[in-house]
């Protein structure tokens, strides 16, 4: 018999079916002659038994020269033990759990827990776990021992990330004397990023600066143009990206604006200096990685990156889309059959013929790590956000297909006095993958020549201040992270739902936002090696070459040894610091004018016993509209949660310390919105009674939250 170890039951139970004659035990399939169990990701964690129980400064470092482990609950231990009895019966294993880092690790730890001495096989593909797929790997097996350096840099970030978190957490956490204080080899230098971009906005000073439009006419057609103030910067640059939203070329100082406006003023005449007209083309972006994905639909949908990972990874499981957590942009040449077959299965075979005109754009192996790119592999009936994200993988597969973007760029340069103007049109050629996106529309110009005469129909100033740089976005943050090699693609999401979690930084609509806890933890940890980017950045390359340069145990040891001496310097510089985290006042009480300050489940007033729970309806009430309700204005909510999982809408407001929710109808009172109105009604007040334990306003009036007290 033959046990394959999965990661996780879907993925089991997709093997079996691809084997066939499948038969469900407890903890297990059999098919012919297979056993097939499963893991639930990580089923076993480092047992800290292993460090003293007791937190005291004086037991540090913790430096164990051994590492033991443990299941990390009932339902692991009991799945271990399912396992452990099938090994007893079985002359080899498969691991078949996904083909990385991580997936690596966890199958070898429970086979190491187990004590399976036996020999070892491995199924590695990229691609869903397709009965085709299936079938075809299992006539392909390799030797575990081709992965052991995988498994080493897997067990060599395990031990080092603990090592550098159980002793820096404690030690900060005993300094600072109150509340847990995580500190992570790469969670505290991507929250010190945060922190310095939030500084860098408060103490950025908004300078003031105009710029000069012009209003021309040519044969009764209007158009505009902007002044140009550095001409050798913008005169020939082939680009329309000289707009309101980038205008550096442009700035003049406001007095030295107004005095060309006044000079500008009294002409009525001007000329064409220079008409350019150039074509360009416009290739689709590549095709996803994981936190290229991660970062489209936080920009487009406003997804976390975690919900992001988990959809794909749900996707990946139910042979929809390729393996998820990988960071290239590219297939290999090899891949080339098999995206034409894709493109068949998704009834594009009209793609096809683009394929092998698409080159190293698309395919090429030098640019691979261990996965290929995010492609969709079938096609089929997906809803929810499921679908959403299915859908835009499947557009950008389509897109690098699809022939480039093409349009013609005018640049018009207009002379007044002795200054001149920039106007740039836009006419599409070719629409190309942008159809996918919705069509480029023309950016309408008039047919211009030089030496045309147009005439001037106003001058005008527009004042304006610099802008500071705006708050990290989860997108923009992952797309630092990958340029920092700050985590993996695989662990970046969990990053940031980690800084969260521990109240280190906050979110305001799309924003992160770093707290006061969150700041203290930084400027005490200012000069420490464990917040500098290039200290992990460079962790993160070691980790890669114990696998890609074969290092094996040999890499592993080295790299914790130097984990150790490094834990020791910084170990002796925390000792010698000391914490003062002040509360950060959001607003003043509405009962008795105190101070109200955020904690983690609630706003609470420091005078009396009012407090304002976060949790409502299914949904977080951030501080911003906190700070409104606080202030006596009403909050639109949108999202919010019925008991039976419906989404509704409702307008909030503190009314006698207690939320009153508000349903409107349609403006124009119809039948219709009153109907609709009702239904909203009765299903945020049926979650409302679960959630507060409050009694309810009768129907029409305003459901009413009980207040509680912290």
């Amino acid at each position: 018999m033959r046990l394959i170890l999965c990661e996780k039951p879907s993925v089991a139970r997709e093997v079996a079916k691809a084997i066939g004659q499948a038969s469900q035990k407890d903890g297990y399939i059999q098919a012919g002659e297979y056993l097939i169990t499963w893991a639930y990701g990580h089923l076993l964690e480092i047992d800290d038994k292993i460090a003293p129980q007791k937190w005291d400064l004086e037991n540090l470092p913790i430096l164990p020269e051994r590492f033991s482990y443990r299941p990390k609950d009932s339902n692991s231990q009991k799945q271990i033990k399912v396992i452990k009895e099938l090994l007893s019966k079985v002359s080899e294993v498969i691991i078949n759990t996904d083909a990385g880092r991580e997936g690596e690790l966890i199958a070898r730890l429970i086979l190491s827990f187990c004590g399976w001495k036996g020999k070892t096989l491995r199924l590695w593909t990229s691609l869903a776990l397709t009965p085709e797929v299936v079938r075809k790997e299992l006539r392909n097996l390799k030797p575990s021992e081709e992965f052991d350096s995988l498994y080493f840099s897997a067990l060599a970030r395990q031990h080092s990330d603990w090592m550098v978190g159980i002793n820096l957490t404690r030690a900060v956490s005993l300094r600072a004397g109150r509340g847990l204080w995580s500190v992570g080899r790469v969670q505290s230098p991507t929250l010190a990023l945060i922190v310095q971009r939030d500084k860098e906005i408060e103490s950025f000073k908004p300078e003031p600066y105009a710029v000069i439009k012009g209003i021309f006419d040519k044969g009764g057609q209007s158009y505009e143009g902007t002044l140009l103030f550095n001409k050798t910067e913008l005169r020939d640059r082939p680009t329309e990206d000289e707009d309101d939203e980038d205008d550096t070329g442009f700035r003049l100082s406001p007095e030295k604006a107004q005095e060309i406006l006044s000079e500008l003023k009294k002409f009525t005449q001007g000329y064409i200096t220079k008409a350019v007209r150039g074509k360009k083309g416009e290739y689709s972006p590549n095709l996803f990685s994981l936190t290229s994905l991660q970062r489209h639909m936080n920009k487009t949908y406003g997804w976390k990156a975690q919900k992001t990972l988990d959809i794909a990874q749900s996707l990946y499981e139910k042979g929809y889309i390729s393996y998820p957590r990988t960071d290239s942009e590219h297939m290999a040449e090899e891949n080339i059959s098999l995206v034409k077959e894709v493109l068949r299965k998704l009834k594009r075979e009209d793609l096809i013929e683009s394929v092998d005109r698409a080159g190293k754009r698309v395919f090429d192996k030098t640019k691979l790590t261990d996965h290929h790119a995010i492609i969709p592999l079938k096609d089929g009936e997906v809803g929810g956000d499921e679908g959403l994200l299915f859908s835009e993988v499947k557009k950008r597969f389509f897109a690098v297909f699809y022939p480039p973007h093409e349009y013609e760029l005018l640049k018009v340069f207009t002379q007044v006095g002795k200054y001149e103007f920039l106007s740039v049109g836009k006419r599409v050629i070719v629409q190309g993958w942008r159809e996918l996106y919705g069509e480029v529309k023309d950016k309408e110009l008039p047919e211009l020549k030089e030496k045309d005469q147009v005439s001037v129909k106003d001058i005008l100033m527009e004042k304006k201040l610099t802008k500071p740089p705006p708050h990290f976005t989860e997108a923009e943050l992952l797309k630092l992270m990958e340029k920092l090699n700050l985590g993996t693609p695989a662990t970046r999401a969990g990053i940031i739902e980690t800084l969260k979690a521990r109240e280190y930084i906050r979110v305001e609509k799309k924003s992160l936002i770093s707290t006061q806890k969150g700041r203290e933890l930084i400027a005490k940890l200012t000069g420490s090696k464990v917040i500098d980017v290039e200290t992990t950045s460079e962790w993160e390359k070691r980790l890669d070459a114990i696998y890609k340069q074969r290092q094996d145990f040999r890499g592993y040891k080295e790299f914790l040894e130097g984990i150790k001496d490094w834990t020791k310097e910084e170990i002796n510089k925390v000792k010698g610091m000391s914490f003062e985290l002040k509360e950060e006042v959001i607003a003043k009480c509405p009962q008795c004018g105190s101070d109200i300050v955020e904690k983690a489940k609630g706003y609470f007033c420091k005078g009396c016993s009012f407090v304002l729970w976060k949790s409502f309806f299914g949904k977080s009430i951030t501080r911003r509209q906190a700070q409104e309700l606080l202030s006596g204005k009403s909050v639109l909510f949108k999202g919010l949660k019925s008991q039976k999982g419906n989404s509704f809408s409702a307008y909030g407001r503190l009314e006698n310390g207690k939320i009153k929710l508000e349903f409107g109808g349609q403006k124009d009172g119809s039948s219709k919105g009153k109907r609709q109105e009702d239904r909203t009604k009765t299903s945020g007040k049926a979650f409302e009674k679960k959630e507060n334990g409050g009694a309810y306003k009768q129907r029409g009036r305003p459901a009413e939250t009980k207040r509680q007290k912290g």
